[in-house]
């Protein structure tokens, strides 16, 4: 019988073959894109600039980002910005070869802000400014959960509420009525939905920015919790196993901004890029891993006969972080 693990690894390779969906998109239809039912599928901002005023002081970190050789070109452009990044602890080594939303094989080990961090892949999905969002079932369900996500449930009694208040709110403004609180959920799906297909323009964007508001207003009500169930993964940084199938998550997922890149780590399918051919004692060609380049794009880097030991370099250094 295929292991879970098995399973999920066959699932990533479906995946890598073109039936994942698409990544990013505008927030004017990302907003109003409930394709579950209730209120799953509501987004909750990672904003930078909404954090900062909830949580001034910020959690720094070591991390690390999967990316192929055009990625490290285009993470270097975002150095030390408010745009966030997917960046993980622990990841299998099958994905680092083969990579999540690229071709993969270069892993880039850097410093950020941490937004949010989880022991499960959480689906942060950007939007086309570069902002990264979570689904509402992600910020409450339990990691080992088929829809794996933070936690909250137990922390944030209470915000579910307040989020279909603030939607309701929005309805009434746009004479989508008569909505009132009580309103079940499903009907509430429907009206947020046909609000997105009914707007646009100048009206949409004036709903985008009261949703926004409205999120913040919220986010700041439950601050205390809400920052335990974004961050406190940061301290733990480990995986543990299903405690059915007895597996662990392929990888981890933290959103991280304002970072520095401080290495570049080269996978054994890229690393001959990047060696020089030479001659062995028995006359034969082999590669000798002293680096032939000085940098990759102006970074120090590293190169790796074997993807395991890129992996223990990264166990080892997460394990060695001090929030």
């Amino acid at each position: 019988m295929k292991s879970f693990k098995g399973y999920l690894k066959e699932r990533f390779q479906e995946w890598k073959s073109g039936s994942a969906p698409a990544w990013t998109e505008s927030l004017s239809t990302m907003l109003f894109d409930l394709p579950r039912e209730g209120i799953k599928d509501i987004k909750i901002p990672l904003s930078p600039s909404i954090m900062k005023r909830i949580w001034p002081k910020s959690i720094r970190s070591k991390a690390f980002h999967l990316t192929d050789d055009d990625g490290v070109r285009k993470l270097k452009r975002l150095q030390g910005g408010k745009k966030s990044i997917s960046a993980f602890y622990n990841m299998d080594d099958i994905i680092i070869q083969s990579g999540i939303k690229t071709e993969g094989g270069y892993v880039v080990e850097l410093e950020g802000d941490v937004l949010a961090a989880s022991p499960d892949d959480v689906s942060s999905q950007p939007d086309k400014s570069g902002r990264r969002w979570i689904t509402f079932s992600s910020l409450m369900n339990p990691s080992t959960a088929s829809d794996p996500g933070l936690g909250g449930k137990s922390k944030l009694k209470g915000i579910e509420k307040d989020i279909e208040s603030l939607l309701v709110d929005i309805l009434t403004k746009n004479d989508l009525g008569p909505y009132k609180k009580g309103l079940t959920t499903r009907e509430l799906n429907r009206g947020w939905s046909w609000l997105g297909a009914k707007t646009g323009g100048k009206e949409k964007s004036v709903i985008i920015k009261d949703y926004i508001d409205g999120m913040e207003k919220i986010m700041k009500k439950y601050s205390k919790s809400l920052q335990s169930v974004l961050t406190d993964y940061t301290k733990k940084r480990t995986l543990d196993p299903d405690p059915d199938s007895g597996d662990t998550a392929l990888w981890d997922e933290l959103v991280v901004n304002n970072f520095k890149i401080q290495k570049i780590h080269v996978s054994p399918e890229f690393s001959p890029d990047f060696a020089e051919l030479v001659k062995g004692e028995g006359g034969e060609r082999m590669y000798t891993f002293a680096n032939k380049d000085k940098d990759i794009e102006g970074f120090p880097f590293e190169l790796y006969y074997e993807v395991g030991d890129m992996v223990d370099y990264i166990t080892r250094t997460v394990q060695k972080i001090k929030i």
